[in-house]
């Protein structure tokens, strides 16, 4: 059951992303909310959630966006898998540490994606997309530690009603 409070959280960023995402454009850099949430989970609970996280997240957004299926989602499962496993022993309590795993995990995103997109389209240009990578990275970084304590309310608040209340 808890798995669909957090689809229903996927599915309200993606809303956010797409509408008002507008709002908080800094020049061509709109906000990733969903990354972010992904980062976040794979961050708190660990390498398999953050996979999985990634896959629901990446397929919604493909069906969605219109993209091509499944490519969206390979790249975040991808991302949240590695990002999980290479902070599993490490540890996250300053909000400094949680902006610099999601800057570091949104620059291996883009990298993924970079990589893939060089695959699957050959003509795909790099000058085109270093610019915005950075700032996107720096971006999520501001947006990572309200996620992340967002997220651990929430997981506080779901152990609460289905752990300890029954």
């Amino acid at each position: 059951m808890r798995w669909l409070f957090y689809l229903m959280i996927v599915i309200l960023l993606i809303i956010a992303q797409s509408t008002l995402g507008v709002l908080f454009k800094i020049g061509s850099v709109k906000p990733d909310f969903v990354l972010a949430f992904v980062l976040c989970m794979a961050l708190i609970k660990g390498e398999n959630s953050g996979a999985a996280y990634g896959l629901i997240s990446g397929l919604i957004e493909d069906i969605v966006y219109g993209k091509f299926l499944g490519f969206s989602a390979l790249v975040k499962l991808l991302t949240g898998y590695f990002v999980g496993y290479g902070t599993r022993d490490l540890f996250k309590g300053p909000v400094v540490f949680t902006m610099g795993f999601v800057f570091m995990g949104t620059l291996l995103y883009n990298l993924i994606f970079f990589l893939a997109a060089l695959l699957l389209t050959p003509e795909y240009k790099i000058g085109l997309f270093m610019p915005v990578v950075v700032y996107s990275a720096l971006y999520n970084a501001v947006i990572g530690p309200v996620m992340y304590s967002a997220i651990l309310r929430l997981e506080k608040l779901l152990n609460y009603y289905f752990v300890t209340k029954y």
